[in-house]
């Protein structure tokens, strides 16, 4: 995984030895390797990623922009806290602006963007069925899962929302891993991605918004449980 766009997200090979060292340390912060509160000293991430002071601090500047990384002032930063009430306010928020996504989106797409869909909801269902069989791969279902709900809003032409989006996506992500092995392995979460598609594939914006809407709730809700025993 060597691609980097908007928000750790992966478009084209990395240029900057900064571009490498956002991705490592926004990975290992999404995944929790890197734990909510960890002070963040360059000389630790030096001997963690093998790489320079410069292009660390300049991933640690761009990771506190997408508010994965909190300043400190003189002190330092650290990785971002988790909280019940941001993971209800996250979760809220993606659903408001992926539902607006796939109201511009459905109706604007072309061939090219059905096509994709097609093929990001197959990669997705293949991995799934594997799940289902008891096949443990949730790295490559994040990174599907990702896909098709990109691939679902990509005919959005609005480049402010589609930016406000992605961010909420991403910091759903990071909250959505907490509980992501239950989510998964307990709910028919293909039933439900399947729902979506079909409504995407129907043209029918408003069975697509009533079903995201859903879905993102109910991983919402079972990353508040995960916190609360966590919590406990």
């Amino acid at each position: 995984m060597n691609d980097i766009v908007l928000n750790g997200r992966y478009d084209g090979p990395e240029k900057t030895l900064a571009e490498r060292a956002y991705r490592l340390i926004r990975e290992d912060i999404v995944a929790g390797v890197l734990e909510p509160g960890l002070k963040l000293k360059i000389t630790m991430l030096q001997d963690r990623y093998g790489l320079g002071a410069g292009p660390l601090r300049e991933a640690l500047a761009k990771l506190s922009s997408d508010q994965l990384v909190e300043l400190e002032g003189q002190r330092g930063c650290r990785v971002a806290m988790m909280s019940m009430k941001d993971a209800r306010e996250i979760g809220d928020l993606r659903k408001v602006l992926e539902a607006q996504a796939l109201q511009f989106s459905i109706p604007a797409g072309d061939d090219a963007w059905e096509a994709a869909v097609i093929t990001a909801y197959h990669r997705l269902e293949q991995i799934e069925r594997r799940m289902n069989q008891g096949i443990n791969d949730l790295p490559e279902w994040e990174l599907r899962n990702h896909q098709f709900h990109k691939a679902l809003v990509a005919a959005c032409d609005s480049r402010w929302l589609q930016w406000m989006r992605q961010l909420m996506f991403d910091q759903h992500e990071r909250y959505r891993r907490l509980s992501r092995m239950k989510t998964v392995m307990t709910r028919d979460i293909h039933e439900e991605h399947k729902a979506l598609f079909e409504a995407a594939i129907d043209r029918d914006a408003a069975k697509a918004v009533a079903v995201i809407g859903v879905h993102v709730q109910r991983t919402t809700d079972a990353v508040l449980i995960a916190l609360t025993e966590q919590r406990d």
